[in-house]
Order: C-alpha cells, then structure tokens, then sequence
C-alpha cells in the first residue's frame, strides 16, 4: 500500500495498527516513494543476554575482558614488528 506523507502523518496510529498486522506502507512525496514502514522482524541473531540464558555464554555484569592472548592473522607480523620496520 502506498501513502502520502500528509497522509501518514495525519493517521499515523491507523498506518501503525495496519503495519503491527504485516502490511507494508510505501510513504511517498510528490507520488516519488521515499520510505518504507514495515514490520519487525525477529531476530536472526540470538542476543547475548538469549545466549547466556541458553548456557552458550557467561557474564558476571562486568566490562568485557578480553582474551589472555590475542589471536593471530596467519602470515602477518605483529603490529610492533610492522611498526619497528617502518621506523627503518
């Protein structure tokens, strides 16, 4: 379905209520569209805080630590190596 942007505006909850059942609103300018309302998706993703629910993560509340040891680019020198090289 394609809308006006005066259109939208003035009956904004109707378009929200018709979007909520799946439709999809094309808000045009002049009859040129310029946007799209439509619904939202689920996720793809898990979130994190679904991924420590499931047991497929931890956390203790804190920042982020980090690992111990970075892991490496196979076939790259490290960024000091890079850098004490340029210095050259």
């Amino acid at each position: 379905m394609e809308a006006g942007i005066r259109e939208v505006k003035n009956r904004f909850s109707e378009y929200l209520r018709r979007v909520k059942q799946g439709e999809i609103i094309v808000i045009t300018d002049r009859n040129a569209p310029v946007a799209r309302l439509v619904p939202v998706e689920e996720r793809v993703q898990p979130s994190v805080l679904t991924m420590v629910e499931e047991g497929m993560a931890s956390w203790q509340g804190g920042k982020p630590r980090g690992v111990a040891v970075p892991p490496g680019v196979p076939g790259t020198a490290s960024i000091g190596a890079l850098v004490a090289e340029d210095r050259r």
